[in-house]
């Protein structure tokens, strides 16, 4: 009985522990991963702390940086929800770049222009800006 017993707290302890890592170590958690054309590297690739920079490269050429995670994730969220745009010209200027970089290495660059964007590590469709894409880089 105190063979099982103790098995059982050592397997608790290390579940515990393993799960305490994961969350404090990677951005996202190997359940609720989903990778997709946005988050194409495997989760591992994400460790924190993230780095979201946004590059205006319309008229100042200012930058602005995020580092809360709430705010990194709605900007994966809206990235996700982009539709697929034919239209665009390849002549086009660049409007804005936005680089998100792990702890390790830069895991998303994209370039942004009038009416669409495209992920820049993939030979990537464009993609249509959505309203809720443009609110969030105008909060910049």
């Amino acid at each position: 009985m105190k063979k099982k017993l103790m098995t059982s707290a050592v397997l608790i302890t290390f579940f515990v522990l393993s799960v305490w890592y994961i969350h404090h170590t990677f951005f996202f958690s190997p359940l609720s991963f989903e990778q997709d054309d946005i988050t194409y590297q495997s989760w591992t690739d994400y460790q924190r702390p993230m780095t979201l920079t946004y590059y205006d490269l319309d008229g100042g050429r200012t930058s602005y940086q995020i580092e809360e995670d709430e705010e990194i994730r709605s900007f994966f969220k809206a990235m996700k929800q982009c539709p697929s745009s034919a239209e665009g010209n390849e002549g086009e200027q660049v409007l804005g770049a936005l680089r998100i970089s792990s702890a390790r290495d830069i895991v998303l660059e994209a370039y942004f222009y009038n009416d669409f964007w495209h992920v820049l590590q993939k030979d990537h469709e464009r993609l249509e800006i959505t309203p809720k894409l443009e609110g969030l880089i105008n909060q910049l």
